[in-house]
This record gives C-alpha cells, structure tokens and sequence, in this order.
C-alpha cells in the first residue's frame, strides 16, 4: 500500500484493514475527515482532484502521503470514486472517542463497488444497475448470472454457443457495471481483455475468490441443477453479494420475465441500432430510441421501459397480452391523462426497500414510501374496470399491505427530518417514553432560556450568552469589556481571544438535564427506528414486486400515449415467416422531424422474397431505412404501437446488424478484420427466424476480393440460412445476379436529377440503381472546388472507356477486360458469362482455321488485356 513502513498505532490499524480489503481504497475517519494514507492517497488526490498532504515521519524519516475529504461530504465523493470504477471500504469510528481507552476502535462498516452501490445519491440514475458473474468453459456453452441488488431481480442463463465471444455477447443487453469473470486458467486473459473491450466503464474484478459452497437463496435456486459453469457462475455472485451486501442476500428473486423467450439483440445491433446510447457517444444531441420514446414518469417506469426496449419479446402469446394491455389503455381516452397523474407521486419503490434491507434508507424515504404505497391503492382503482389479462395482473399486484401503509402514517411525522440521528423521526404519540424524554429535553431548553434572561439582569451584563460545542458543553460567555461584572459563583472554564466563558451550578444541573434527556431520547430513538425498519422488512419481497408493477403500468400508459398522440398502430405480430410494413417511419426521426419523415414499406417473407438488395446514392437514405426495419421489429416484439399504416411481423427470433467502420487496433483488427468478425459472428447466430440488416459486405478490402465476398454472403443468407435480410450495397454488380436467386430483389432509394442538382427522394422503389453520386456527396461535404472539377473529368473518362474496375496508374484499361460476368461467373446464375454465350453462338463446323484463329486471339486479349489485336 505505501512507500514506507509507518509504525505508529493509527498507522497499524490502517495498514490491519487494508489487508483485510485487498484491491479497495480504504476511507478511514479520523475526527471529521476520511483519511487515506501512501498510494491510496495518491489515487485519490488524483481522481478527486484534491490536496495531497503528508502525514509526520515514520521511524525512517518519510514523510507519509495523506488525502482525506470531509465525512459530511462522503457521499458526493464516493459516487464519483464508484463511476470510475474503484471499490471502496468505508472504516468508521464505532466508539464514542470520549469514552474511549487508547486508540478509538473502528471497522468497516460499509463495502462500495459499481455493481453492489445501494444508495440513491450515488446509483448513476434509475437504470437497473447489474452485478454479473461468467463462466468461460473449456469446450462448452460459458454461462452467466446477474442481479440488480438495488431491485432484487436476479437474471441467469447459458450462452448460445461455446467460446469467449457468444458469453461476452450474452451480457450486452444488461450492460454491467461490474463484472465477475471465472474459467480455465489459461482462458480467463482473453475473457477479461474482451470483457474490457466491450464494456469499457464496467469494472472488471478480476481477483476475487468466491468461498467454497455459498449457500444460492431459495428464490434463485433453478441454477443448482443446471450446467456446472451456470452453477459456478452463480455460486461466484452469491459469494460476492454476502461479501459486499450480506443484508440483501435473502431479497434475491429470479424475475418473474427471467424465463421468457426474448428476442435476441446483440452488442453490435444495440450500437448499431441506437437503443439507448447515440453511435456517437460525443453528441449531446444523440437521440435513441429509449431517450425518444421516454415519456414515462416514474424511476420505476423508465427502467422498466428501457429494459423492454432491450429486451423485446420472443413469444407470440406474451407481446400480444402486452398489446392488448396498450390496446385498453388507448381505449380509454383523455382518462389516460389521469392514470398518469396518479403515477406521478410514485417513488423508486424497489430501491427504497433495498435501502430498508440494507440500513441505507434515510426518514424522507419512507415518507416517499407511504406517499407511493397510497398512489398504488389509487392506481389500483383506476384499473378496477380492466379486463384484459394484462392490466387485471396489474391490479393484483398492487395491493399495497394495509397494515404497513398504516404504520407509516401512525408513526412518521408531516415533514421527517432529512437523517435519523437529527431528532423528530416519529410523530408525537408514536411512544409514550419517547415523548417524555423530548418534553424533558425541551423544558431543559426552556429552563436554559430562562436562566439567560434571569443572569442578564442579575449581572447586568447584557450581552451575555449561553452557547454549546461538544469538548466543554453548555457555557455562559463574556466579553472582555465586562468581565469586572462577573461574580464569584461564575467558574472560569475557556479563555478566547475576546471573551471568557464560565460554567454555574445552575448551569450544570440544567446541562445535565438536557444531555441525559437528549442521550436517552437519541438512544430510544435508534432503537424504534431499527425495530421500524425490521417490521417493513417483512414485507419487502412485496414491495419489490408493487415497484415492478407500478413501473410495467407506467411503461404500458407510455406506450398508450404515444399511439394515441401520433395515431400509431397495432401491429401483427403472428409465427409467419412475414415482415410487412406499409407506409411505416422510423420511430426516433418521425419524433424529431415532426412529419417531415418519408415514410416506405417494406416486403419480406422467408419464404418467398426473403432478400432485398439495396442501393442508392450515399445520403439517399439506406442505412436510415434498414434501421427503421429493426428498430419497428424491436417496437412491435416490446409490445408498443408503431408508427405505420400497417404492419404484420412474423416472430423475429434474433436480430442482427452490421453498419459502419470501425477498428479495434487495440485488439489487434483492421476496420476489415472487424466487418468479417462481425459477419462471420451473423452466419453462425441467425437461424431462419432472424432479421438480418447488413450495410455492405466486402468494402474494406481490394474490389475484387470484396465483390466476391459479398456475392458469396448473399447467397448463403439466400441459400442456407434462409432468413429475412436486407443488403445494402454500392457494389452495383450485385443487383444483376440476383435475377438468379427466386427468393431475392432489388429496390433502390430514388433521387431526381436536375441538370446538375441531385434531389434525395429518400423512397424506396422496386429495380437498381447504378450510380451513387459520390461526387455529390462529396460536393456537400465542401471538398474544394478544383479537386471535384478534377474528379468529374476523371469519371468521365472511366465511364467513356467502360472502365468497371479501376487499372493501373498510366495503363489504358480495355473496356472488356474484367467483365462482371466473368468475374462472377456462376453455374446456376441467370446471367451467362459472354465468354460462354460467345461460344455457344458459333459453330466450330462451320469456322475456317483462320476464323478460328482470330476468335481465340480477340478472346485472349479481352482475358488479358494484352496481346495482337487480330490474328494476322
């Protein structure tokens, strides 16, 4: 930990519990500051951004680094050290430092990592907040476990296929803030190096040892029979939480959706897709479709909103109970607006009773708890009419416990204190003893005030005054100027700088009053408020379950106004193998552009016209197309309205993009290496169900290689897996081999020409196109004048010569040599290679020796380029 080797006694305390925490930062009270001592100091005077001092030497002369920050200020600081990932033990005083013989005694009363945080003003926002634990084996499927301990839900599961890859990919919808990796020795370097890279705020806590057999609470017991790496897995985070959290364990629960088929989005499609964070992480103005289509109006409602969006359905049955819960609500009009009114006292439920469990929970929360356990029986009423299976579930669910929502109201004050050490936590008549104690601590105040008035005129000294600080207690003070006043029976008790302070007999009997009245109402007090604290931990498997309620019947409403504000439909969501959308808009930019959206439709069907090769210009639209596609499928599968005229979605079981160039040179990838990691990771996930969105294939490498490549990815997609998929391409050459494929087509996103203007329609319509109008593009993009005239001489050039592919620098290029056709030629494609249809057309019977001669010559110079161009 440090540099030296400090010897004295506070010093070997420190050092005594910096051993037992390994890998923590150690925040140490002394007097009215955490301290931190050495390396940790050091961290943290640069983290915070605070002085680094130095305590006094040690034995060999060194002075010992030191940096503390305030004890009133813990909490701000602890959040900030928590967001950057460190885990901290906070060491209190647990002692009274007056009664204390030799060194005040002091332990680790609280553990604070990013995933195990409980505390309101340190939680990044009301966003679950997951804890996880992977199991990496060796030759099968790894398997994970997460929990939310700020709401008890407990997620557990085997991943798809064996390898680091598929387990990694398993976490992306979560998006842990801490991460527990296990599995072969020899294998957890690239786990964690990937665990890293793709969830780069998480910490990776990669030196914990879980202890041997901890015991899984009962409500998350479904692992003990299942895979040994699940078993592990889950072993690993129970082990964690009891280390971290122990108060929690017993609050545990798989979640009731735990279990439900879910459609499959993985890292790359989230990203790619903006589900809840922008591509670009550097624009503020980034707006995902979880930030569009936040209307909801309690912390509960928006985790609940955001964990649908990322976790869409994958059950028929399921999304239709979802719909036709939205399907009511719509149905009841302007009375929705009263719903969510009712929702709007609504507090974070859940965490509340995680702080309860935990001792975290300060008075105002269980204010905010009782305010929300009455708005549940309201909403409760409100829903009495409801029929659907959905919202009659709802209903009972929030049954608040009668008994608990009276305690509160017989026991807590109209406005509680903001700490329960502050005094005034329970309502007068909430404990006989308890109000006596107060009334004798408050006649002391009285008789204190009174003995003020009475020794002012009994001295004459007017400006003498009674004040308190803890090391001498209650004194009556004088300035300097009047001390000749002061009488015998005053006794000197602290000199300052420009008065005396005394202390009477009077004074001591009133001192003792109050502080013995005050040390056994504070004593009392604690005890009622653990006992209060242990009768609504009774009850707060309920209360996690009220919270989830109230969040679910604010997502629904959200959904429900939505389709009413913007008349958005119900779509068919049925086991076909269809994806029908007419006159659908992609649901952020229809929100943002306020009618200004183009709206198209969209025609798939696995099993017939499955395939849809896209082209278009640069800027016409394509990637935003493909985009809406998934982006409704996620809608549809999370049971919303969307925005079309119609739509039928066949079950999609996962749904798969790739857009974009990126590199990972930190992991060794070229941008190319990334785009076939990414499709090759595709190919081996999607099945026929799956709803592949893909911007181009084959791009990052040279045109031949590439062209080939993407030829040979459509027709696998065509041909293998037989899933619903969009290609866009700028390969043009693409477009006449699908006349080839039964299953595939063409559109394009149109653009009108005028003169020199180029005008995006941004529509989609049937058949290609060849032209991408990159000049144009780059034309708005403000590349210089002089380069783009040179640029537009040089395309007519290519365009005048046939120039398909690019040739040499200085070297002519044949207008045939290199023809798609040849170079994709293809056994069942309906577009026949020239060379072949030119052979088929002769008749070698008929042919002299010399026009023999000539045909076999004119071909080898097409093949080659080079050679006579005749046979003399």
């Amino acid at each position: 930990m440090t540099e030296t080797a400090p010897t004295t006694p506070l010093m070997d305390q420190y050092e005594g519990v910096k051993a037992r925490y390994p890998g923590h930062l150690v925040l140490f009270r002394v007097g009215d500051f955490y301290e931190t001592f050495g390396d940790d100091a050091k961290l943290l005077a640069r983290e915070l951004e605070i002085v680094l001092t130095a305590r006094a030497p040690d034995s060999s002369g060194d002075r010992i680094p030191m940096a503390g920050v305030p004890y009133h200020a813990l909490e701000s600081y602890l959040g900030r050290l928590v967001r950057k990932g460190y885990r901290v033990a906070v060491c209190d005083q647990v002692e009274d430092a007056r009664l204390a013989k030799g060194l005040v005694r002091r332990e680790v009363t609280r553990v604070v990592t990013p995933g195990t945080v409980v505390e309101e003003r340190i939680l990044p926002g009301p966003d679950h907040n997951f804890l996880a634990s992977v199991e990496l084996d060796r030759d099968a499927p790894g398997a994970y476990a997460l929990v939310d301990i700020t709401t008890g839900e407990w997620f557990d599961g085997v991943a798809a296929h064996p390898g680091v890859e598929a387990l990694v990919a398993e976490l992306a919808p979560y998006g842990p803030r801490e991460i527990l990796p296990g599995g072969p020795p020899d294998r957890r370097a690239a786990l964690e190096a990937a665990l890293r890279h793709e969830f780069p705020a998480a910490r990776v806590e990669s030196t914990f040892v879980a202890s041997s057999t901890p015991d899984l609470p009962e409500a998350v017991r479904g692992t003990s029979d299942a895979a040994p790496a699940l078993r592990a897995a889950a072993r690993r985070l129970v082990s964690y939480v009891g280390a971290t959290q122990p108060r929690l364990l017993p609050y545990l629960a798989r979640a009731e959706y735990a279990t439900t088929r879910r459609l499959i989005l993985d890292a790359k499609t989230l990203r790619h897709l903006e589900i809840s964070r922008p591509m670009n992480p550097d624009d503020p103005a980034g707006a995902t479709l979880t930030s569009s289509w936040d209307e909801t109006v309690t912390a509960p409602g928006r985790r609940t909103l955001s964990f649908w969006l990322r976790h869409p359905l994958a059950d028929v049955a399921a999304i239709g109970a979802r719909q036709d819960a939205v399907e009511a609500l719509v149905a009841r009009g302007a009375e929705l607006l009263g719903l969510r009114s009712e929702l709007r006292p609504v507090a974070d439920l859940s965490r509340i009773a995680t702080r309860i469990a935990s001792r975290r929970v300060r008075p105002p929360e269980l204010a905010a708890l009782k305010n929300t356990l009455d708005a549940a029986r309201r909403i409760r009423e409100w829903l009495a009419s409801a029929t659907v299976t959905g919202l009659v579930r709802l209903r009972e669910e929030l049954d608040p416990p009668t008994d608990l929502l009276a305690r509160l109201t017989q026991g807590l004050p109209e406005t509680p204190p903001v700490a329960a050490d502050a005094g005034g936590v329970f309502r007068p008549g909430f404990s006989p003893e308890l109000d006596e104690l107060q009334r004798l601590e408050s006649d002391g105040l009285h008789a204190l005030e009174a003995m003020e008035r009475r020794e002012q005129e009994l001295t004459g000294i007017r400006t003498l005054k009674v004040g308190y600080n803890q090391v001498f207690g209650y004194y009556l003070e004088v300035t300097k100027p009047h001390l000749a006043k002061v009488p015998d029976r005053f006794r000197r008790k602290q000199t300052l700088s420009g008065a005396e302070r005394f202390v009477t007999e009077e004074l001591s009997r009133i001192e003792e009053s109050i502080l013995g009245a005050r040390d056994r109402r504070s004593g009392l007090e604690s005890e009622l408020w653990e006992k209060f604290l242990g009768e609504i931990e009774g009850v707060i498997p309920r209360l996690h379950r009220i919270s989830r309620a109230l969040g679910e019947v604010d997502t629904l409403a959200t959904f429900a106004l939505i389709a009413q504000e913007r008349a958005y439909v119900r779509p068919t969501v049925d086991d076909s193998s269809v994806l029908q959308l007419r006159d659908a808009r992609h649901p952020v930019l229809d929100r943002t552009m306020e009618g200004q959206f183009v709206p198209n439709d969209t025609d798939l069907d696995a099993a017939d016209g499955r395939l849809l090769v896209l082209t278009g210009p640069n800027m016409s639209g394509k990637s935003t197309y493909m985009r809406q596609v998934g982006l409704l499928v996620v809608l549809a599968q999370a049971g919303a309205f969307v925005p079309a005229r119609f739509a039928r979605i066949g079950l999609v079981s996962g749904l798969f993009t790739r857009m974009g160039f990126t590199d990972e040179i930190g992991r060794g990838k070229s941008s190319f290496m990334v785009e076939m990691t990414e499709v090759a990771e595709i190919l081996r996930a999607a099945d026929a169900k799956a709803l592949v969105l893909l911007d181009e294939v084959g791009r990052g490498t040279s045109t031949f290689d590439g062209l080939a490549l993407a030829w040979a990815t459509l027709r696998h997609l065509h041909d293998s897996l037989r899933c619903r998929t969009i290609l866009a391409t700028h390969y043009h050459h693409l477009t006449e081999l699908v006349a080839g494929l039964p299953g595939a087509r063409n559109a394009h996103l149109a653009v009108r020409e005028t003169g020199d203007e180029v005008v995006f329609l941004h529509r989609l319509v049937p058949g290609s196109t060849d032209r991408s109008y990159g000049l144009h593009v780059a034309k708005l993009a403000g590349l210089p004048d002089e380069l783009l005239a040179e640029a537009q001489r040089l395309l007519r050039r290519l365009e005048s010569e046939g120039m398909g592919l690019s040739a040499p620098r200085g070297r002519k290029a044949s207008a045939s040599r290199y023809t798609q056709a040849v170079l994709l030629a293809d056994p069942v494609a309906s577009v026949e290679p020239p060379i072949v249809a030119a052979i088929r057309a002769v008749d070698p019977e008929r042919m002299t020796p010399m026009e023999a001669l000539q045909f076999l010559a004119e071909w080898r110079r097409r093949v080659t380029g080079s050679g006579p161009t005749d046979a003399a």
